[in-house]
């Protein structure tokens, strides 16, 4: 049976402090917003709305639905009137925040080895972005053309990082077998989690997040040895 190689985008393909990266994002997306709210009930109301779309369990309510039921009720907007701003917002604003992002020409290739060297790839991000600007991130770090199986966004996952039901949900659309898949990401209590469903984990520590939890990943190292780790995590 092939091999899979699930790869998280932030902080792992991307050269990015998540926390740093968010501060501009929002600082953005608030502008758009500035005629109906102020900064403050913005960034209030999304980051309350974000939270509650991770902590979402339920199988029937995709994340964007959550997303829009929590948004709407904390801002006091109908969402017919928030999406439309929000669309607007990922096509003329959202690509220019590529100024605060580092170029990662290792990015292509480490996941490029990988697909030579026999395995599928999957682009198992943090769902909370819709599709469009998931792929402008891809185009940021140049693996936006590479043959990704499935990439997990806002638009059709129904489960969210930690939760092992996120893991379950890409495991049961691709038909994988858990036990030939490495997960790769550089947020131990995020990423690694996956190795609770049997597969293999290696965490990238250039941009490492651990939050002090006793997680012990397979292997560990820098995004440029993920080829050859992973490859002796499941061997041929």
């Amino acid at each position: 049976m092939s091999r899979t190689a699930l790869f998280d985008l932030d902080g792992t393909l991307l050269p990015v402090e998540t926390e740093f990266f968010l501060k501009h994002y929002m600082d953005a997306l608030a502008e758009y917003f500035a005629s109906l709210m102020s900064g403050e009930e913005f960034r209030k109301a999304l980051l309350g709305a974000t939270y509650e779309t991770i902590a979402n369990l339920d199988p029937s309510t995709g994340n964007l639905q959550a997303f829009a039921t929590s948004f709407a009720r904390l801002s006091g907007l109908p969402w017919d009137t928030v999406w439309p701003i929000i669309e607007r917002y990922y096509v003329d604003r959202y690509p220019k925040l590529r100024v605060h992002v580092p170029d990662n020409p290792v990015a292509r290739d480490v996941v490029r080895q990988c697909v030579e060297n026999g395995w599928r790839i999957v682009l198992a991000t943090q769902p909370l972005f819709p599709e469009t600007a998931t792929r402008e991130r891809m185009r940021w770090c140049g693996i936006d053309s590479l043959p990704w199986e499935m990439i997990t966004t806002l638009d059709n996952m129904h489960f969210c990082k930690p939760h092992l039901e996120y893991y379950r949900e890409i495991v049961e659309a691709l038909a994988l077998d858990p036990l030939r898949c490495v997960m790769i990401g550089n947020d131990m209590q995020e990423d690694m989690v996956a190795k609770a469903i049997g597969m293999k984990t290696f965490l990238v520590e250039d941009f490492l997040i651990d939050r002090g939890e006793d997680l012990k990943p397979d292997g560990r190292g820098r995004l440029a040895d993920v080829p050859g780790a992973i490859l002796r995590l499941i061997p041929n």
